[in-house]
């Protein structure tokens, strides 16, 4: 049986799982990264977003409302592959884009990582499903709080991880399993990625 709808908790789960979710933090974090290494960090920003966060969100609610998936975040794994392949060549349009325009490099490894992220989430996706809430939300908590090193940033980044593992595993849209192999795969992103640029200003 589920929660009850009408509980605070799970109204509050509800929440957090739509406020945090993947296509917010991607846009969320691409931001802060071109904020923080790129003079024209809005152009950047922009483009970063349009392709690997909006676009992917535009065809997810496509896909949603044509009927070909549950719901925007595609619940069950065999509905997914459509979903990744075309969130692939978005983002493989803007990796490139964001290589053709001057941009900071760390801007630039980002995109690549997206993309390669993408592939490795594809590759896991044939055999079973992995929390992408979770993922993105542990790659935002290493990135975030590594860039600050700041106590109280911290806090706030893991605090964010946990509610959304959370929240995933109480609705019941993923396992324990599930939201830990995520985590695991945006951790080391997250720790790759800062590696390359050799930290963030």
């Amino acid at each position: 049986m589920g929660h009850p709808k009408s509980s605070f908790t799970y109204k509050f789960a509800l929440v957090a799982t739509e406020l945090l979710n993947p296509f917010v933090l991607v846009a969320a974090l691409l931001t802060w990264i071109s904020w923080l290494t790129d003079p024209a960090w809005m152009r950047t920003a922009g483009l970063m977003v349009l392709f690997i966060s909006a676009i992917p969100l535009a065809m997810s609610l496509l896909m949603t409302r044509a009927g070909k998936v549950t719901d925007k975040y595609i619940q069950h794994r065999t509905q997914r592959h459509l979903f990744y392949a075309l969130s692939l060549g978005s983002m493989l349009a803007g990796a490139a884009v964001v290589w053709l325009v001057p941009s900071s490099a760390e801007a630039r490894w980002m995109a690549l990582l997206a993309v390669g992220t993408l592939l490795a989430v594809m590759a896991i996706n044939t055999r079973l499903k992995i929390s992408i809430h979770a993922l993105i939300a542990a790659l935002a908590a290493v990135v975030f709080s590594a860039g600050y090193l700041n106590p109280a940033v911290l806090a706030i980044s893991v605090a964010v991880w946990a509610t959304v593992i959370w929240s995933r595993v109480y609705l019941k849209r993923h396992s324990i399993t599930e939201v830990l192999l995520g985590s695991l795969l945006g951790a080391g992103v997250g720790w790759f990625f800062l590696w390359l640029v050799g930290g963030l200003p």
